[in-house]
């Protein structure tokens, strides 16, 4: 260092001179310290060459007297700081040399010499002022020591004239760090030069450059977060894990929920005075350590509630009141730094709050260690333009803090879910009124509520029109005129209010109970809060479907299909809740439910040509058992005659059938008891139309079982079960329906879909009578009643049914021939096979019979109808009658049994008891090569199976030929269709059988022999002629064939 001398006399001078020496060699002692060895300068390039005639007093005589200086000494007369610096005393100033500064304006572009708005050539009067610290001449032991923050007199909102007023009133300024960093001192990281000076005001060292001004406290937490992370963090939503998007952005987020973004932020120059404006200290968590305090609905709810409840100001002042109930926790008033401290227990005041942070700061193995709250500090002393921030390693939970529902629905972007709630007077569901409440919600999102409604749910009585048709529209069955929603919300005559709709549909997404993705995968079906007249009271259900079901990893989770979008669902106390991609509707109509499955809709249709469907859908708490379309048309002729238009019988059978589908009460799939090897227990329930259905579940699946006390049978695809019930059914699902698709969701209960079969009642009593007007059989019909054959359509086991001739028929029945005993076999019943009306009409015998039973009509003209060609022409009437009895005759077939009175019937044959005493299926199918006798003595006919459950009939013994080298004769007959009865069967065939040769007596007598001679005299005289004439054209050929042209 230089001293500045005078022309006094070198006595008093030479004793100064030893004085000052002194600190100066204490100083170059350690100018290790201070910079490389090229920043290291003789002080004597320091001394002017000029004498002066003055001490040096304030630290503007000091910069004038040296040219070093001079390039601060403009800058600092530009920026009219010469008399507040010659008023300071005590202060300590860091002068940047000449070369520094030419460097920084090279650096910036910074070449305009003039003054514009308080900046000179790039730096400001801030800046300038930054330069100099208030904190008292510091030592270069305090700088080569120890890691200080240092107070400069560089005020928030500008300096001009505000020296004074620094150091009289507590306003504290920018805030500047010094430490000692591998042997070099740095002043914000600007290294201090070996020099330094001093003057009556204070200490000047010389620094290797400008000191700039720190960046504001949000700025320093944004210099963390890469751009692409910040564009992806302002346009995620909640369900975007905040703790991604960069270390400390979590900070940043919190004092923007709570409204004070602009205390970690104040501008440079700023001129607006606030409290903002003033300084503070952030100590700042990372997102690592807000993560591991609070969970993610929590911190959506801290970081973005505020944004969120935008649109309630009840939920948004929440949202803002707790957000700053944490933010105050980690931001005080005044820059309070670790190292001004100093050791000990000290208080800061908390921001926002009366309260206060308690900082301790001690002595450890490897430095100061320091606690706030008792939280450790990372790292202390961050220095920024409005502060100072400090790093804290770990966060506390406020003990008033507690996430309700409520605010997690906030938090989770599903405030219309919220307000709906509250608007329909469910808000005790989730405003944490009733912790102790399990249960589970299904909430869209609000994204999901706008898509699904098109409506911004309201208040006033316009608005809940608007929510009544958004309602309707959108959750309301479709499909032509079946019913909507609308229609749905009827209580006797009236409908529904709007927000009564409302109601049901948020009671649907509360579930009763707390259930996780374990115990869904468990219990699929959840009863929800939704219940009323409509299911007896019983809770309506929503099923959930985990996938995979048995993966330990996290599964895909969906209600009703609606996906649930959350990694996890969000736990409240005793309330979980999934966040769902889309709104569930209320479960649909009975109609609007089964019409999405084509396999049901021959049930359907049945429903509707029954006239049940509305006896059905209205009502209330019903259990469906639905049959597939194959379970119908495997019924053959039955369905043929149940499916009659205009037939009353026919509609009143069908609605029998239908109704007998249909349970008294909703049954779920979870409702319904296992068949074990110890237990046998069924769940029996009464159907409408008053037969009884038990239903049981075993490893294999769930069942349908008919409990009745009388023989009743349930059909399968071409086969029929007959089921004995006494109580309960046995282990065996023989006989039984098999479930193949449970739990359709119904307004009105539960539907279930029959895999093959279903249920025909006892009360539907299907007679052959039936079956042959199903298929139309006008003309068989006919013929039986010609031949007094009418009694093979009723049930020959009453005795009231025995006529004379009957009985005569019946006894002449044929013997089993390989019965020992002889006992005869009594017939019980009558399969019929039956051709087509049109193979009737085919049949000569037939068209001549009719032909003369209308021979007396003739027509106004005269004429008749003349089937010339018939030959049975010339036959008498009663030998047509007889080969037409015979042919009926062979079409019947008896069911024999020698022990009868196993079947018997008591009573009238056409008594409800006995209507229910079906023969069983074994003596009414048809079986492959297996005989059957016929009413046609000594005729048999026999059946092969030639396909699965097609079947052929023809002759026993057939075909065969009745003279050696003629054509074969063969009576043979398809099955097209077949039906089963109470007493038999009718099978529909593609053609007519034939009488064998003993039996076709066919045309005879001389008519016969005339018109035989006719025949092969006609053919002779045609054959003749025809040889003739081809002779004739052979010889002509032949006779011009050597001919030659002239």
């Amino acid at each position: 260092m230089r001293l500045c001398l005078t022309s006094q006399a070198p006595a008093r001078w030479a004793l100064r001179l030893l004085l000052l020496l002194t600190p100066v060699l204490l100083v170059a002692s350690k100018n290790v310290a201070f910079g490389t060895a090229n920043n290291r300068e003789n002080a004597a390039a320091y001394i002017t060459e000029d004498t002066q005639e003055r001490p040096l007093v304030t630290f503007v005589d000091l910069l004038s007297s040296s040219e070093r200086f001079s390039e601060f000494l403009h800058t600092v007369q530009r920026l009219r700081m010469v008399l507040p610096l010659n008023r300071l005393t005590n202060a300590t100033m860091f002068v940047p040399t000449n070369e520094a500064i030419t460097r920084y304006r090279r650096e910036h572009g910074y070449n305009e010499a003039y003054v514009a708005g308080g900046v000179y050539r790039g730096v400001t009067d801030g800046q300038a002022w930054y330069h100099v610290v208030g904190d008292g001449a510091i030592s270069v032991q305090d700088l080569v020591q120890r890691t200080m923050v240092w107070e400069s007199l560089s005020l928030l909102g500008g300096n001009a004239n505000k020296v004074h007023a620094a150091q009289t009133e507590h306003k504290f300024g920018i805030m500047l760090k010094t430490q000692n960093s591998g042997g070099a001192v740095m002043a914000n990281g600007v290294p201090v030069l070996a020099q330094n000076f001093s003057c009556e005001a204070g200490n000047v060292y010389l620094v290797d450059g400008l000191l700039t001004i720190p960046p504001s406290i949000l700025e320093l937490l944004q210099g963390t977060v890469s751009t692409a992370e910040r564009v992806e963090g302002l346009l995620g939503a909640s369900s975007a894990d905040p703790s991604d998007m960069g270390e400390y952005s979590a900070v940043e987020r919190l004092f923007a929920a709570a409204g004070w973004t602009d205390v970690l932020d104040t501008a440079e120059n700023s001129n607006i005075q606030s409290q903002h404006d003033e300084m503070h200290t952030l100590w700042a968590f990372g997102n690592r350590a807000f993560s591991s305090e609070f969970s993610y609905a929590e911190r959506a709810y801290l970081l973005h509630g505020s944004d969120f409840a935008a649109d309630d100001e009840d939920l948004r002042r929440d949202a803002i009141d707790d957000a700053r109930a944490i933010a105050s926790r980690y931001i005080s008033r005044g820059p309070t730094s670790i190292a001004r401290l100093g050791m000990g227990k000290h208080t800061v005041q908390r921001f926002g709050s009366q309260a206060n942070l308690t900082v301790v700061v001690s002595q450890g193995k490897d430095g100061v260690i320091a606690h706030v709250d008792g939280q450790p500090i990372g790292w202390p002393d961050v220095i920024a333009r409005n502060g100072l921030i400090h790093g804290v390693e770990q966060m506390h939970r406020p003990d008033n803090f507690a996430l309700s529902p409520q605010k997690a629905l906030v938090g989770l972007n599903a405030t219309v879910f919220a307000r709906l709630l509250k608007d329909a007077g469910l808000g005790d569901y989730i405003d944490g009124s009733q912790p102790d409440r399990k249960l589970t919600l299904l909430v869209p999102t609000n994204h999901a509520m706008e898509d699904a409604f098109g409506y911004e749910l309201g208040d006033s009585a316009a608005d809940a029109v608007a929510i009544a048709s958004a309602f309707s529209q959108t959750l309301g069955d479709s499909g032509g005129d079946l019913p909507s929603l609308v229609e749905f919300q009827y209580t006797g005559q009236e409908m529904d209010s709007p927000r009564e709709m409302q109601r049901e549909w948020a009671l649907y997404h509360i579930v009763d109970g707390q259930y996780g993705v374990k115990e869904l995968a468990q219990h699929p079906l959840l009863r929800t809060k939704l219940a009323g007249e409509w299911t007896h009271g019983k809770a309506q259900v929503v099923k959930a479907e985990v996938d995979p079901a048995d993966a330990a990893i996290a599964k895909h989770v969906s209600f009703n299909g609606a996906d649930n979008i959350l990694l996890e669902p969000v736990v409240v106390g005793n309330t979980t809740i999934y966040l769902l991609t889309s709104p569930m509707p209320t479960p649909p109509r009975l109609v609007n439910a089964l019409i999405q499955n084509l396999d049901l809709s021959l049930f359907v249709a049945a429903m509707g040509a029954s006239n049940t469907v509305d006896e059905i859908q209205q009502k209330a708490g019903v259990t469906v058992l639905a049959p597939v379309v194959d379970a119908f048309t495997s019924l053959g002729l039955v369905w043929s005659y149940l499916s009659l238009p205009g037939d009353s019988d026919a509609r009143s059978d069908l609605s029998r059938l239908i109704t007998a589908h249909v349970l008294k009460r909703p049954v779920y799939s979870d409702e319904i008891p296992m068949h074990t090897a110890e237990s046998a227990e069924s769940l029996v329930i009464e159907a409408l139309n008053g037969n009884k259905v038990g239903l049981y579940r075993t490893p294999r699946g769930i069942f349908a079982d008919i409990i009745q006390t009388e023989s009743s049978f349930s059909t399968h695809i071409g086969r029929v079960h007959s089921n004995v019930a006494e109580g309960l059914s046995s282990m065996s699902d023989e006989g039984c329906l098999a479930i193949s698709q449970h739990d359709i969701l119904l307004r009105t209960g539960v539907a279930h879909v029959l895999e093959r079969g279903l249920i025909l009642p006892s009360n539907v009593d299907i007679t052959s009578a039936k079956l042959l007007r199903g298929m139309r059989a006008h003309i068989f019909v006919d013929l039986l009643e010609r031949f007094n054959l009418t009694y093979v359509l009723k049930d020959p086991r009453a005795s009231s049914e025995y006529g004379e001739e009957a009985d005569a028929l019946r006894s002449s029945a044929a013997v089993d021939e390989g019965d020992a005993d002889g006992d005869h076999e009594h017939i019980i019943g009558y399969s019929l096979l039956v051709p087509s009306d049109k193979s009737w009409r085919e049949n000569m015998a037939y068209r001549e019979l009719v032909h003369r039973e209308h021979d007396e009509v003739i027509s106004e003209d005269g004429s008749s109808d003349d089937d010339g060609g018939n030959p049975w022409r010339n036959s008498t009437t009663a030998e047509i009658t007889r080969y037409m009895d015979r042919l009926v005759r062979l079409h019947i077939v008896p069911i024999v049994s020698n022990d009868a009175h196993v079947f018997a019937v008591q009573g009238p044959a056409e008594s409800d008891s006995n209507k229910s005493r079906r023969l069983p299926a074994n003596r009414l199918l048809l079986a492959d090569r297996k005989s059957y006798p016929t009413l046609l003595e000594d005729v048999t006919l026999r059946a092969h199976e030639f396909a699965n459950n097609r079947f052929s009939i023809q002759l026993e013994g057939a075909p065969f030929y009745q003279s050696p080298g003629g054509v074969p004769f063969v009576s043979v007959a398809t099955v097209v269709r077949s039906g089963v009865a109470r007493t038999g069967a009718v099978f529909e065939l593609d053609v007519m059988l034939r009488l064998p040769p003993a039996q076709d007596s066919g045309p005879s007598g001389w008519k016969q022999f005339a018109w035989n001679a006719a025949v092969w005299v006609t053919g002779i005289g045609m054959g003749s002629g025809l040889l003739g004439i081809t002779g004739f054209w052979a010889r002509q050929w032949w006779t011009r064939s050597d001919y030659q042209s002239l």
